[in-house]
């Protein structure tokens, strides 16, 4: 992983966070851990998905699992659906992230229930929609602003 690629990741996840402190209880490093399994570089992924999942679940008040497994599921579910479909477009990214949205309700509520943490249905369920709604958008920036700076990177190598 280059500079700038370390760079732009780290500056991700001080706005995810930042916005993550706004609107508590919707993930923003979703999105760009979206973007680092369709990077295929593993070693990449490795480091980002590692970073993302400890700062979820220290920022989180639930014992630690929770975003761990959401996590590996998002990128077992994200291989699969690789091979049924292209797994780059905002189309791929929209069903992706509803459906990470509907496995987020499921574990996050399983868990407050093992955990004996008071949880209101009907807010989680709201958590979840506007988790889906926003995962497209927010990837489709990250995307946007990943490949800028990727191409000025590449640039500069030559």
């Amino acid at each position: 992983m280059s500079w700038a690629s370390a760079g732009w990741w780290l500056c991700y996840a001080f706005a995810a966070i930042a916005l993550q402190a706004l609107m508590p209880g919707l993930d923003f490093l979703l999105p760009g851990f979206i973007l680092a399994l369709q990077e295929r570089n593993f070693p990449q992924l490795l480091a980002v998905g590692a970073v993302f999942v400890l700062l979820q679940e220290g920022m989180g008040s639930m014992a630690f699992g929770g975003t761990l497994l959401w996590y590996a599921l998002a990128a077992i579910i994200f291989h699969v659906g690789c091979g049924l479909l292209q797994g780059t477009g905002f189309l791929f990214v929209t069903l992706f992230g509803i459906l990470l949205s509907c496995v987020h309700y499921f574990i996050f509520a399983t868990l407050a229930t093992l955990q004996d943490i008071p949880w209101n249905s009907s807010l989680l369920f709201d958590e979840c929609l506007f988790q889906a709604l926003f995962t497209p958008w927010v990837w489709w920036v990250a995307s946007a602003l990943r490949r800028k700076v990727i191409h000025e990177d590449r640039n500069r190598q030559r």
